[in-house]
């Protein structure tokens, strides 16, 4: 299912590189696999110490490493890249958010962002993945 969600976004499967540092599948794989974390974490069922102060700083990822560096020196002027340093920012504060409410003691208001904000913020991140794509696959063709 998943691969067919890959494929509907434009995303090649197989490994490509934007760079030497990023995999755009890579990044997608990441951050969808968010939701099953938080998930487990809010169920007990997780064994990690998810902070978040760790969590809510959009840097500290394999993307946002990628995004505050090479891809910004690659990629800076391109909207589809300014979109995509804004909504994956969201992302890490929607995911904090989650871990926040836990912490309070209100399970049910994390299962509320996670099921809500959460999810759509993260769909918005694979989104702008998509047109990031999009981008590198065009100065492919032209470069």
């Amino acid at each position: 299912m998943f691969e067919r969600f890959i494929s509907a976004l434009g995303l090649k499967s197989q490994q490509e590189e934007i760079t030497q540092v990023i995999n755009i599948y890579d990044a997608v794989l990441a951050h969808t696999a968010w939701k099953k974390r938080l998930f487990l974490y809010l169920e007990g069922q997780s064994r990690e110490d998810l902070q978040p102060g760790k969590i809510g700083v959009d840097y500290l990822c394999m993307l946002g490493k990628w995004i505050h560096s090479d891809g910004k020196a690659q990629f800076g002027d391109e909207p589809a890249f300014k979109q995509l340093m804004e909504e994956h920012a969201k992302f890490h504060v929607h995911a904090a958010s989650v871990v926040e409410a836990h912490l309070a003691g209100d399970d049910n208001h994390a299962l509320e962002i996670l099921n809500g904000s959460f999810d759509a913020q993260s769909k918005k991140t694979v989104k702008c993945l998509a047109k990031l794509n999009a981008v590198v696959e065009a100065r492919k063709q032209n470069p």
